[in-house]
């Protein structure tokens, strides 16, 4: 205006904003305008509000509900991957164990052999499985198979080891009885021959009380490798090392033994090795006439069932002999020996055995009629 001092305002340079300051510089003392709604603000002030966060509030009570519903879908996720983790381990940890066709059908065949239970079959498995182990050394039904050929072949030295104390023992009970009677007359030439044969049964007993030990030896060493077993594995495989092991505490009288037969039973299918184990310590342990009794009518009902099983025959067989029964004894090593006849081990137990055919009895002279002497006439 014409008035004023100062025709022209004086330009101040702009400078951030202090506090308590106007918006709009110091130049301006005047308070800014009452706000407007949010659709009548300037373009500049409206794109400010924009980028303001906005934090919205819950009262008492809100969102509660839905914080513990995002919980629960973490949880059940969580559960879930760990449930599908646990069930894909034993894939996961068998995926490079896996066992080509090739080698089940071998296993499958040497288990086959077994069954036969002959000394030569025997033999011929355990190669096999041997070989299958050193190509496939995870295999564990392999290395059970391999402890439960083992165990049966140190099972059989041992009876062999037994019939011939058995044996032994006879002759010497016969040796004390020569001794103390001094009779017949020839008493010490029978004293002589009983203590030649026992001499040649010692001789036989030695070669077995060796291969026992070895036996023994390699036995414990491959019952390692069973034991070792992982904390998860198929059915099949527990199956098999719950044989293994029940058959080996068997045949060594071990104070689990029973345990284990029981646990194998509850394992198997079909019961049948687990029976064959309750036997085999049946025999091993001494036990008492009560359970030889009941261990030979469960082997009954296994030979009805399964006829292929040959170390049915040949338990039942020892069983009838440890209960006095020879006769029940020679029906089932016949029986053994029709279906196999190249068991040689019931071939021995059945020579052992005494022979059936009645013994005749001794022929007498025919006693001569009384002679009568004529009475003289008075």
């Amino acid at each position: 205006m014409p008035d004023d001092s100062a025709p022209f305002a004086r330009t101040v340079p702009s400078r951030p904003a202090a506090t308590g300051e106007s918006l709009l510089g110091g130049g301006l003392e005047r308070p800014l305008p009452a706000r407007k709604p949010g659709g009548d603000l300037p373009p500049e002030l409206l794109g400010a509000s924009k980028s303001e966060p906005g934090i919205i509030e819950y009262g008492p009570g809100e969102g509660s509900s839905s914080t513990l519903m995002r919980a629960l879908l973490v949880l059940a996720v969580l559960t879930g991957l760990g449930l599908a983790g646990y069930l894909a381990y034993p894939a996961f940890r068998d995926r490079n164990t896996a066992m080509p066709a090739a080698a089940v059908e071998e296993k499958d065949r040497a288990v086959a052999l077994l069954r036969r239970d002959d000394a030569a079959s025997r033999e011929q498995a355990i190669q096999s499985l041997q070989s299958l182990a050193a190509t496939h050394p995870k295999y564990a039904e392999v290395q059970a198979e391999l402890a439960v050929a083992l165990t049966l072949q140190l099972a059989d030295l041992n009876a062999d080891f037994d019939r011939l104390k058995s044996q032994s023992d006879q002759l010497q009970a016969q040796l004390k009885g020569v001794t103390a009677s001094k009779t017949p007359a020839d008493w010490e030439n029978r004293a002589n021959a009983l203590r030649s044969q026992m001499q040649e049964l010692g001789r036989e007993q030695e070669p077995l009380r060796e291969a026992i030990a070895a036996r023994r030896t390699k036995l414990d060493a491959q019952m390692d490798r069973v034991r070792a077993a992982p904390e998860v594995e198929p059915a099949a495989t527990v199956a098999a090392r719950l044989k293994a092991q029940a058959l080996f505490a068997a045949v060594t009288s071990a104070p689990d033994a029973l345990a284990l037969a029981q646990r194998l039973r509850q394992a198997e299918l079909t019961a049948a090795w687990s029976l064959l184990a309750h036997a085999e310590y049946a025999l091993s342990s001494g036990s008492p006439a009560i359970t030889l009794q009941n261990v030979s009518k469960e082997l009954e009902g296994l030979r009805s069932q399964d006829r292929g099983l040959m170390r049915a025959y040949v338990l039942g067989a020892r069983l009838a002999l440890r209960q006095g029964d020879p006769t029940t004894a020679r029906t089932l090593l016949d029986e053994t020996l029709a279906l196999n006849g190249k068991h040689e081990f019931a071939q021995r137990m059945l020579a052992q055995l005494p022979s059936t055919e009645p013994t005749p009895e001794p022929t007498r002279a025919p006693t001569p009629d009384p002679i009568t002497e004529p009475v003289p006439e008075p």
